[in-house]
């Protein structure tokens, strides 16, 4: 080996020294690049020559090369930034941009982006970010049939990309927003335990709110509202949003229903009922009536009535079911031709319009609603009148169709409901309980009483349901209170099997203080068609006779009980007796009118028409209520101890103009808009390597993709091990200064050290030159 070859290796030396200084340069250069990614250079040695030894065969070195640079792809520290869209990337991960119009992709972690006049958000260098772009359209989709995804577990999508399609140049194309119609409502509601059945109705106590409502009374003032503010418990409002982004109201109403009002309401379980609700006035929606003739809804009882049902709740409060009754329910004009009319479209068009013919006024027309896709159960209110636009059946009702969510919903939209039964099919004749009721008492009378509809009609005694008495011509009569104790001039006795099941007679003796006058016994046994009684001779007395008289002779007498007069039993005057004024008290007197009233009760011709019978009350379990709940554990509304309380929400907006935006740790690009939406319009589209390694720097804070890179991996942000987005921040260089100092000084000495040996290895040839002087 010469001495010549020692000075070739110092120069691999030098110049290998010389190339990793420049790479500490470049990192020290770039030491405020925004994310930047500093290098290393590691060294090799370079080649060997074989040579021998005393030891045997053996290498000598010739030099050093650059073995390799190395990227180091740590994460850099933040910096604060004032602008939405500089945005740095917590973890692992790279951004993607490109030339509009071009294939070739770039990728960098420097996230000073800004939208250019052209609306593309752009780097620096003018290439845009790419992200998916988010669909704001909405839409409520009715179900057809099977399980919603969503309910399916074993179905449900977990894909954290909101947006659809390829990645493609993210665009600000979106400066004003045109309005979306409302097509959900959310209601978490709390609704008191201790709320108060407000609106009674005993013949359907599940549609109270529903018959007390009245369309044709638009609000125009406070005096005059549908529902009166003493006919129900709570009370929410919601503005929602027609299609041209026009505000309205919409109002439910809540009414607990008293557990005394149907059958199994003491087993623990809590009925509220509930009408969700429209400004009549605004209520555009149209039907056919029974002459042929289009009318207006509002123009019936049934005017804004948008949706009648029930929560059920458990004894803790927690919501464990639902019914929903829409007007039409889910008839359609093809599975039900004859709930529709086909009337010529008034526009001039070729297709006639298939309007809806059920009176909306009629319970019978209110059936369970049509099932959104996603389980909920869908009113349509219809603004602005669309002929063909009145239920979720038709066509053209179904692009109205708005979810109405309690926290409840269907999960089995093959057979949503238990049964098909109509808002009217709830409904019995009707009854009132009876407080004095015991169980295996027969002496305190049935747990629930018939009120026979005909004594109310024609005789206008109404019954109290607060003091539990008649009001005979509009004076309350204690003794004829239900279930008044001491005083109640009834005794319930059980009849046997096959005769009536149960009558009613007069309590003997009447307790003092509870007489009860001929005109009052005349009300009550006029219903069995009785206008007098007979008593036996001598049964009348001086003591119950007014004024007092003496002892009518021993025959037999007629009482005439619209006048009170005593006679012979042909009707002729009895000689010395009073007319009018006698007091039925006690003794034979009762037993005589008992005995009258069982006759009649007997008769073939009067059955059913007993003032006071056992009723058979309406029953929870015949609510169409969903066959399949679903609860949404933590947005459930409840029946919880403390006050009401309400969280509304819609989807729904008027028209707006960009005001602001701003990009979510999810790569959600969002636009705030002036009426009040902030809207996801795009989501940013992460990318990382298996070896990023093997990525080629071009400059401007760009690499691009290389074999040894490996292909891209596509991902939205904080999924699949890529980091998240943090907005109003920016990533610095990750180059550390010390580290590139103490790296300086090392190759300096390894420099300083390869030139001295060059010019130790000149004085060397130097002294072999000077070996022949």
């Amino acid at each position: 080996m010469s001495l010549s070859s020692t000075m070739w290796t110092s120069v691999s030396g030098l110049l290998s020294h010389g190339k990793k200084m420049n790479t500490i340069g470049n990192n020290i250069a770039n030491i405020n690049t925004l994310g930047y990614k500093g290098q290393r250079m590691d060294f090799s040695d370079f080649v060997y020559q074989d040579t021998n030894s005393l030891a045997g065969p053996t290498q000598n070195g010739f030099g050093v090369q650059v073995g390799a640079i190395m990227g180091n792809f740590k994460q850099g520290a933040f910096e604060s930034s004032d602008t939405s869209t500089d945005l740095a990337i917590n973890g692992n991960g790279f951004f993607q941009v490109q030339q509009v119009g071009s294939d070739q992709a770039y990728y960098t972690r420097a996230g000073n982006f800004r939208f250019n006049p052209d609306g593309y958000l752009n780097d620096p260098s003018g290439l845009t970010l790419q992200g998916w772009r988010i669909d704001n359209t909405g839409g409520v989709m009715q179900a057809a049939g099977g399980n919603p995804l969503d309910m399916d577990e074993s179905k449900k999508s977990t894909s954290a990309i909101k947006g659809s399609g390829v990645p493609t140049d993210i665009k600000l194309d979106t400066w004003s927003i045109f309005p979306q119609q409302t097509t959900k409502m959310d209601f978490r509601v709390n609704l008191p335990k201790e709320g108060a059945d407000n609106a009674k109705n005993t013949t359907n106590p599940f549609a109270a709110l529903f018959n007390t409502w009245d369309g044709t009374q638009p609000p125009v003032t406070a005096s005059t509202p549908p529902i009166a503010k003493t006919s129900y418990a709570e009370q929410t409002t919601l503005a929602i949003y027609d299609e041209a982004g026009v505000k309205h109201n919409v109002s439910v109403y809540f009414d607990k229903v008293s557990s005394e009002d149907y059958a199994g309401g003491t087993g623990g379980d809590e009925v509220w009922e509930y009408v969700v609700t429209m400004d009549p006035a605004e209520d555009k929606r149209q039907f056919v009536d029974a002459t042929g003739a289009l009318k207006n809804v509002n123009e019936t009882k049934a005017g804004g009535m948008l949706l009648s049902g029930t929560m059920t709740f458990n004894s803790s409060g927690a919501l464990i079911n639902q019914s929903a009754y829409t007007w039409g329910g889910s008839q359609t004009p093809e599975a039900n031709p004859g709930s529709f009319t086909a009337l010529p479209d008034p526009a001039g068009g070729l297709l006639d319009k298939q309007v809806i013919n059920l009176d909306p006024t009629d319970m019978s027309n209110w059936q369970p609603a049509m099932i959104s896709e996603s389980g909920y159960p869908m009113i349509v209110p219809n603004f602005a009148g669309i002929l063909d636009a009145q239920t979720s059946g038709t066509a053209a009702g179904a692009k109205y169709n708005t979810e109405i969510n309690f926290g409840v919903r269907a999960s089995n939209l093959a057979m949503p409901w238990k049964n098909n039964g109509s808002l009217n099919d709830l409904s019995v004749p009707s009854y009132v309980f009876n407080p004095a009721h015991r169980p295996g008492s027969p002496a305190t009378g049935p747990e629930y009483v018939l009120l026979n509809p005909t004594y109310d009609s024609l005789l206008a005694d109404k019954w109290n349901p607060a003091t539990n008495q008649y009001v005979l011509g509009g004076t309350p009569n204690p003794a004829w209170a239900l279930g008044a104790g001491g005083t109640n001039i009834f005794n319930a006795i059980q009849a046997a099997p096959g005769t009536n099941p149960i009558t009613y007679k007069p309590v003997a003796p009447a307790p003092a203080g509870t007489n009860v006058s001929a005109a009052d016994y005349q009300k009550m046994v006029e219903l069995y068609g009785l206008d007098s009684i007979t008593l036996s001779a001598g049964s009348i007395s001086p003591s119950t006779a007014v004024p007092p008289v003496a002892a009518i002779p021993d025959v037999d007498v007629k009482i005439d009980l619209l006048t009170g007069a005593i006679t012979n039993l042909d009707g002729t005057p009895l000689v010395g007796a009073v007319d009018g004024g006698i007091l039925l008290t006690t003794g034979t007197h009762l037993d005589a009118l008992s005995a009258a009233i069982q006759t009649k009760m007997d008769s073939a011709s009067i059955k059913g028409r007993h003032l006071l019978s056992t009723a058979t009350p309406s029953n929870a379990n015949d609510l169409a209520e969903f066959t399949e709940p679903a609860i949404l554990e933590a947005n459930a509304s409840t029946n919880l101890g403390g006050a009401f309380t309400s969280s509304p929400a819609q989807d729904g907006y008027g028209f707006g103009d960009l005001t602001s935006y701003y990009v979510d740790q999810d790569g959600i690009l969002y636009g705030g808009y002036s009426n009040g939406q902030n809207l996801p319009l795009w989501q940013l589209t992460m990318y990382d390597f298996n070896n990023p390694q093997g990525l080629r720097r071009e400059g401007g804070n760009l690499f691009t993709q290389t074999k040894d890179s490996g292909e891209a991996k596509t991902g939205p942000a904080g999924a699949g091990g890529l980091g998240d987005i943090h907005g109003y921040s920016l990533e610095q260089s990750n180059v550390d200064m010390s580290t590139e100092f103490v790296y300086m000084i090392s190759t300096q000495r390894g420099y300083q050290s390869n030139s001295k040996l060059i010019t130790t290895t000149d004085q060397m040839l130097e002294t072999v030159i000077n070996m022949k002087r």
